[in-house]
């Protein structure tokens, strides 16, 4: 790909969400080829947006519009359709005493101008008794079951059950932290913000509540940190923190989030990523990135490496080989070794398997 492509890109980005005005445009575009750049960075979308913004004449022919705003529909169909879904499945639940929390999703599109350019593959949630003490994950596993669609419970972080328009997963525990004591640690602390949570913050005319603002920044971060390591990043992950830790800005205890970034190793990541932040909205130049973030900036542009099976020994397999690829960021962005993170994966395998906080 040109480097001039993915420098108009990050041009669209910006036009996009409002960060900037207007973009030269390079000569001889391939508006196709840009299109599966865009769509590879999940931000086809806000792109179209972008792209709406350019002076008259200046844009795509009106065949390869047609093909950027096909996509863009797409996304809203789907956001519409994931939406009703999420409403109903917490209406269940809300019926039988248990509260649905939004991890990610539609609480990082929220922060976008426009929410339904926000692609999601999927929602996470995570279950809690709206009063009592019983075992809310159980329990809504059985819901979906008894209303006739199959849930997956295999694995320890998470079951995975798919609806009408929607994949949701319901997690039993937020972070993947099996055999990793540090991030043990985490998700107990995750987990006591948000269980201390009077349930204030719910999405307008529906029973999704919004987690507290640190629980969720905390969260991102983090989740942010195991995709680049173990998959890789895109823009968008990029492009969910900016957005949201700018409409949360007053909320966020920004002393707080640092020295917890601190004491669960992700400031080396933390720090690249953050500046690769501002680069995408234009605040920063290639000039001002070292040369660690211009490593991370190489990673963004790379395909991600994703594998969805998470289960048996071919997931595990899988993770095994994404560690092996991934020695030079265990060496630049984290403070432990690939060994350490490998034996990590087979502690928790052979002696964590059912893990419990």
């Amino acid at each position: 790909m040109k480097p001039e492509y993915k420098s108009f890109l990050l041009h669209l980005i910006r036009l996009g969400v409002g960060v900037e005005s207007e973009a030269a445009l390079p000569e001889g575009i391939d508006w196709t080829a840009l299109l599966d750049l865009a769509d590879g960075q999940g931000l086809a979308a806000v792109c179209t947006d972008g792209i709406s913004m350019l002076p008259p004449g200046f844009g795509p022919q009106k065949f390869e519009m047609m093909e950027w705003i096909g996509l863009a529909l797409q996304d809203e169909d789907k956001y519409s359709n994931q939406w009703r879904a999420m409403n109903r499945m917490a209406s269940l639940f809300h019926q039988n005493a248990i509260r649905t929390y939004v991890l990610k999703g539609v609480v990082v599109a929220e922060c976008y101008p426009k929410p339904e350019r926000r692609a999601s593959a999927d929602m996470d949630c995570f279950l809690l008794p709206d009063c009592g003490v019983f075992d809310s994950w159980a329990l809504g596993n059985d819901l979906i079951k008894a209303a006739g669609f199959e849930v997956d419970s295999d694995y320890y972080k998470n079951s995975t059950f798919w609806l009408k328009d929607l994949m949701v997963e319901s997690h039993r525990f937020l972070i993947p932290f099996r055999g990793n004591d540090r991030l043990a640690a985490l998700e107990k602390r995750l987990q006591a913000m948000l269980r201390q949570d009077g349930g204030e913050d719910c999405f307008e005319g529906t029973w999704l509540y919004r987690p507290p603002v640190m629980m969720s920044a905390v969260f991102l971060i983090e989740h942010a940190y195991s995709h680049f390591l173990h998959e890789g990043l895109n823009w968008r992950h990029v492009l969910d923190w900016m957005l949201f830790s700018r409409r949360h800005r007053d909320e966020i205890d920004w002393p707080g989030l640092d020295a917890m970034i601190d004491e669960f190793g992700f400031r080396k990541f933390y720090d690249s990523y953050f500046k690769l932040g501002r680069y995408l909205l234009g605040e920063l130049g290639e000039d001002d990135l070292s040369q660690n973030d211009r490593r991370m900036l190489d990673d963004i542009w790379a395909p991600l490496d994703v594998h969805e099976d998470v289960h048996g020994l071919g997931g595990k397999l899988a993770l095994a080989g994404n560690t092996w690829r991934a020695r030079w960021k265990y060496r630049l962005f984290t403070d432990i070794t690939w060994l350490q993170a490998l034996w990590i994966q087979v502690r928790g395998v052979l002696f964590d398997k059912n893990p419990k906080i």
